[in-house]
Order: structure tokens, then sequence, then C-alpha cells
């Protein structure tokens, strides 16, 4: 992933700036109009994979949770790795001038990343010592902590961070005299 690290000049008046802007948005790969509402979708399925996880254990079906977290966690992998190719660059490219916007950016990526590191953590584990009677209750606390933990993660990006999404011509190059974007910075 490009460094999100704001621009240290550069601003966007100034040519060589569009010409740097273009040439990373060549690593973002194209805008693609349908991005966001494939992220949204993969967020429903995901929280809903974990609301079947739940009733798995209400119901003491312990034998489907094994392959139902293997499903979970190559499926919430691909959605990382979809947002990491091509909406995180992207969006790093057209924050660069706007240093509160790109830290914000930084800072959400960076926590993005130790939240899948403990799911797939979480995922392993339960997969490899499976679900019984014995570990129900340590499994539905840690699914839990899980679930809240993707469910506010998966709020901010829907809420503030995907609105930073856009064809880069209007993103980047914004006119003379604008000011800069800005969120409303969630306290998560």
């Amino acid at each position: 992933m490009p460094s999100l690290a704001p621009r240290s000049t550069a601003t966007t008046a100034d040519p060589a700036a569009h010409r740097d802007v273009a040439q990373a948005a060549g690593n973002a790969g194209p805008y693609d109009p349908n991005l966001i509402a494939s992220l949204k979708s993969d967020h429903a399925s995901l929280r809903d994979t974990l609301e079947e996880l739940e009733n798995y254990v209400l119901h003491r079906q312990f034998a489907k949770i094994p392959d139902m977290l293997v499903r979970f966690g190559d499926a919430l992998q691909s959605h990382l790795d979809e947002e990491r190719d091509h909406f995180y660059r992207r969006v790093a490219i057209c924050v660069q001038g706007d240093p509160e916007t790109s830290a914000f950016v930084e800072r959400t990526c960076i926590r993005m990343e130790g939240i899948a590191r403990q799911v797939m953590f979480f995922t392993k584990h339960y997969k490899d010592i499976g679900v019984s009677r014995v570990n129900k209750d340590a499994f539905r606390h840690d699914l839990e902590v899980i679930t809240a933990l993707l469910g506010d993660r998966i709020d901010l990006e829907e809420t503030s961070l995907y609105a930073l999404y856009q064809p880069l011509h209007r993103a980047c190059y914004p006119q003379a005299g604008q000011s800069p974007r800005h969120l409303e910075y969630a306290t998560r």
C-alpha cells in the first residue's frame, strides 16, 4: 500500500502535483462506480455470517462452526484485499493534499489492520480447537468482541470513509479557493 503521508509542499494548483497525482492514480487502478455498493454488500454478508455463528452456538450446532469460520475468514480477507487495493489506495491519493484527512485515513487503515489480525487469530484459534459445550461461553464472548469491533469499523467506513471515494478528477483537483474536504471524525 502506498504511503498515506501527506505531500510536503505541493498543492493541487501546481502542474507537477497534478502529474504526481495522475501517476500515483495509475497504481490505484481505475475508478469503479460500483465499488462502494460491493463493499457494503460484503459488510452485510459478514454481519450475517457473524449472526449465523451466534445462532450455531445458541442451537448447539458446534460441528458447523469450523467450516463457517473458514468461510468467514476467507470472505473477510477477500474484502480487506479489495478495500486495500481499490479503495484505500485511491483515497490516499485523493487526500494527500489535506494533512488532517490524510492522517485520519492512515489511522483508520492501521486500526483495520489490527482488527483484521484479531479476527484472523479468532477464526484460526476456534477452527483449530473447535467449539463445544466446554468452551462455548468463551467462544460466544470472543464472538461478541469481534462482532463489536467489526461493527464499529463497518459503521465508520460506511458513514465517513466511503464518502471519500470519488473519481480522481473531482476529488484530487479542487476548484481554486475551495477548502479541503473534512470528515465528521468518529471517536472510535
